[in-house]
């Protein structure tokens, strides 16, 4: 199967927002580079903190399946983004016994 890969372009950066109650909350991110087959877009990659960010240069690789999450109208991407190794999301998941009905 073909993963998005990233690509982390700079530092971590900080911005604040204003939540719906009035008070302000620091958002950290990342610029990067998402990649597949048919496209290469930039996008920010949200990080825990100032020290929790990826090294620049790195390449990681999305585990989209792992971020798929039940929401309004349907299936829905989670807000953070699950960035595993390369290595990692190549190898093939172990399938889960399926039960058979009597």
């Amino acid at each position: 199967m073909n993963t998005p890969k990233i690509t982390i372009l700079s530092g971590v950066e900080t911005r604040t927002v204003t939540t719906s109650k009035g008070m302000q909350k620091a958002i950290y991110s990342q610029r990067a580079s998402l990649e597949t087959e048919a496209m290469r877009i930039q996008i920010d990659v949200e990080v825990d903190g100032l020290d929790k960010g990826y090294a620049v240069g790195a390449v990681k690789a999305w585990d989209v399946t792992s971020d798929l999450v039940p929401g309004r109208f349907g299936v829905e991407l989670a807000r953070r983004m699950t960035l595993v190794d390369p290595a990692t999301a190549s190898k093939p998941q172990p399938q889960q016994p399926q039960s058979k009905a009597a």
